[in-house]
């Protein structure tokens, strides 16, 4: 409701801002009078009336919220989920691949040079080349998924993950050498506080200047991380979540809260990365971001490597974003519920 708001006001005020243009420059006498110029005069004025109106309006919503928030301050009962500690996590990444025989072997040794790393997991989404092979021979479990698409290939490592491995921290990234291990270090801390931590992509001097971060992609990502905040909305922090780049593929999650989305995960293309950003704040997990350095990616990309795809991909991402159904479970509840079984620990986990 609060998007379409948002977009309905954002035409409003082109259309505004045309009238108003045209109109000065009949008025001014720049341009001459017109059969119906008439008019752009009289939508001039409503549209500018309904735009302050709305503009007032909003104010008026925002003096009540900080009021209600002040009155209920002190009956208010804060409900913080305790979390197991992670003093010494056991990780394990997940390295996604589709024909990445260039850099596989590369992002292996990299993720399993890092301090916890316990397993790296490698899937094979149907390589024709010999990713598999050098993933092994890097050291990684490989594991095939048949089904062809970015997220079929996430959802299967996430659950291979929980399936094979005790870790405490599972990492999900790629394994084109765009992303570099040692991040998993800044993502850690963010994990004694959180349930997911998403990487940031959009942070000057850590994108290299050669990947594929160029003006279309910062851009775009950013404008779709702000539909997210719009449709987990707070009126304290302005969304549920802050977020900047939308489709950043590394991120790392607690176990027990990946357990808790695993099932919910549906989405097997590439709009994957908000879809999984999504289920985990329907749960009612606190998400940070964090900014990670970006490279550019080894070999040829598979994903957005053409202005239409990622027009395309995009536009998968924001649709998907605007029907996604936030209210399958309140956030209360979920907070609750957490709370409740961390309470009572994962004894067959705990270390």
């Amino acid at each position: 409701m609060l998007l379409c708001l948002v977009v309905a006001l954002a035409a409003l005020i082109l259309v505004g801002a045309f009238c108003n243009v045209l109109s000065g420059a009949l008025g001014t006498g720049i341009m001459p009078a017109f059969p119906g110029s008439e008019w752009f005069f009289f939508v001039k004025n409503y549209v500018g009336d309904l735009i302050l109106w709305l503009a007032v309006l909003v104010m008026v919503m925002m003096a009540l919220a900080v009021l209600r928030e002040r009155r209920l301050r002190g009956r208010r009962r804060h409900t913080y989920p305790r979390r197991r500690p992670l003093d010494d996590p056991h990780i394990c990444v997940v390295l996604t691949a589709y024909d990445d025989e260039q850099s596989i072997a590369g992002a292996t040794r990299d993720f399993r040079s890092q301090p916890h790393v316990e397993t790296v997991i490698v899937v094979d989404n149907n390589c024709s080349d010999r990713t598999a092979a050098r993933a092994q021979a890097a050291g990684a479990t490989v594991v095939k998924e048949s089904v062809q698409g970015y997220g079929y290939a996430c959802i299967r490592g996430l659950r291979e993950a929980l399936e094979r491995t005790d870790a405490d921290v599972v990492v999900l990234a790629e394994g084109d050498g765009t992303f570099s291990g040692h991040d998993i270090a800044k993502m850690l801390p963010f994990l004694e506080d959180a349930d997911l931590v998403v990487g940031n992509r959009v942070t000057p001097g850590l994108i290299d200047t050669h990947s594929q971060m160029d003006t279309f992609f910062v851009w775009g990502n950013q404008l779709g991380a702000k539909f997210v905040q719009l449709r987990f909305w707070d009126w304290r922090f302005l969304g549920k979540v802050r977020l900047s780049d939308l489709g950043c593929t590394f991120r790392a999650m607690r176990r027990e809260a990946l357990a808790e989305i695993i099932d919910e995960l549906s989405v097997g293309g590439n709009h994957f990365s908000p879809h999984m950003i999504m289920v985990s704040l329907r749960k009612g997990h606190t998400i940070v971001e964090v900014p990670v350095t970006f490279w550019p990616r080894v070999g040829v990309s598979k994903g957005a490597n053409s202005l239409p795809k990622a027009v395309g991909i995009g536009a998968a991402m924001f649709w998907h974003i605007l029907t996604f159904p936030v209210r399958a479970r309140t956030a209360s509840a979920a907070v609750e519920a957490r709370g409740t079984r961390l309470e009572t620990g994962r004894s067959n986990h705990d270390r």
